[in-house]
């Protein structure tokens, strides 16, 4: 669903279609019901959204497949479709049924990922341990103490995203979007470095740094000075300023 999501965004940039709306929709509708049939005692009915439909199933227990990755994808793409219930949703699952997650599929994420869900989810239910997950998730991401992964990837890709929610959450307007900036920036020099990066549908925006905007956006209309100022390609102006929210049910 995110490739077929992609695919449409790629053709309609600023998601100025309702087809590209629908296809945005269907893609969090389905990273959200892994949680949502995954999390529940196993064979507790389960009821979720999917393209125009409510669909009826029965809870499976935890799976291998709800992992920290899904709840990423999850977390954002229901941020921009501005779905506080699920995102809400999101972040009272246990990091540790994430971790446990990654060891039943044998799959491995560094460590600062589980700081860098526990800093959002103490951001969004106000718990007093964001600062101290923000900071362990922005030290452990440095490539000279993460576990692997490619130190590009690492300084490009995943540190914007957490220095740019830094600065939302301190209220920062003008930091906010310095960081927003400079990270849409490194992501695309990340993403353009080589063909196959370039070529891939599935970078046709940061799903992430796409989120923040989202949240800052938002914010904008009911904090005073807080202000969102960047405009990209990389940014689908009309999930941005949600022109399509309310048009169907999700």
């Amino acid at each position: 669903m995110w490739s077929d999501a992609c695919t449409t965004l790629a053709v309609d940039r600023r998601a100025a279609n309702l087809e590209t709306w629908e296809a945005w929709t269907a893609a969090m509708q389905i990273y959200n019901a892994v949680f949502d049939i995954t999390i529940p005692e196993p064979g507790t009915p389960v009821e979720f959204m999917f393209d125009h439909k409510v669909r009826h199933t029965t809870a499976t227990g935890p799976r291998y497949f709800a992992d920290a990755g899904v709840w990423d994808m999850a977390f954002y793409l229901a941020i921009t479709c501005r779905d506080q219930d699920r995102w809400t949703k999101l972040c009272h699952i246990d990091v540790e049924l994430l971790r446990r997650a990654q060891q039943g599929q044998g799959r491995e994420y560094n460590p600062f990922t589980y700081h860098w869900i526990a800093a959002r989810q103490a951001y969004i239910l106000h718990r007093p341990n964001l600062v101290e997950e923000l900071t362990a998730a922005m030290e452990l991401s440095d490539p000279a103490r993460a576990e692997f992964g490619d130190p590009d990837y690492l300084n490009k890709v995943v540190f914007p995203q957490m220095n740019t929610f830094l600065t939302f959450a301190q209220g920062d307007s003008d930091g906010f979007n310095e960081a927003l900036a400079n990270g849409l920036t490194l992501w695309r020099d990340y993403n353009t470095a080589n063909e196959e990066r370039a070529q891939d549908v599935k970078n046709v925006t940061p799903l992430g740094l796409l989120a923040l905007a989202c949240m800052g956006y938002d914010r904008s209309f009911h904090e005073a000075g807080f202000r969102l100022e960047v405009e990209s390609d990389y940014l689908p102006k009309h999930i941005v300023e949600r022109s399509w929210y309310g048009e169907f049910d999700i």
